[in-house]
């Protein structure tokens, strides 16, 4: 399996070069809003991979929340399973004389055995 991964990042490092020096010469201009924020004749190389490294740095941000909201639920749960194991244990020890005298009904009022 190490094998097919490691030929699959080694194509696409490949691909990823290729792609860039393709792209070598173009440029571009970048605004970001202002006149006092435009970059002239940028190498879109460059803008491509800074934009890959802010995807990145999102998806990470993205990532560790997601991360440890799963780790809260998993807590959660264990705790629970916990508990229920323990609520399991105590029900088996009870023997079932106990569960048929707390389950068995008052005798009705008038009716009362014997003399």
């Amino acid at each position: 399996m190490w094998i097919v991964r490691m030929l699959l990042i080694l194509i696409l490092v490949v691909a990823i070069t290729w792609f860039a020096m393709i792209n070598s010469s173009e440029r571009a201009t970048i605004s970001l809003g202002t006149r006092e924020l435009t970059f002239y004749d940028v190498p879109l190389v460059l803008l491509l991979f800074e934009a890959f490294v802010i995807g990145a740095v999102v998806w990470f941000v993205v990532a560790i929340f997601h991360e440890v909201s799963l780790r809260g639920i998993i807590r959660r749960l264990r705790r629970e399973n916990t508990d229920l194991n323990k609520e399991i244990a105590g029900l088996r020890s009870i023997s079932l004389d106990t569960i048929e005298k707390e389950e068995a009904p008052p005798p009705a009022p008038g009716l009362v055995d014997g003399p």
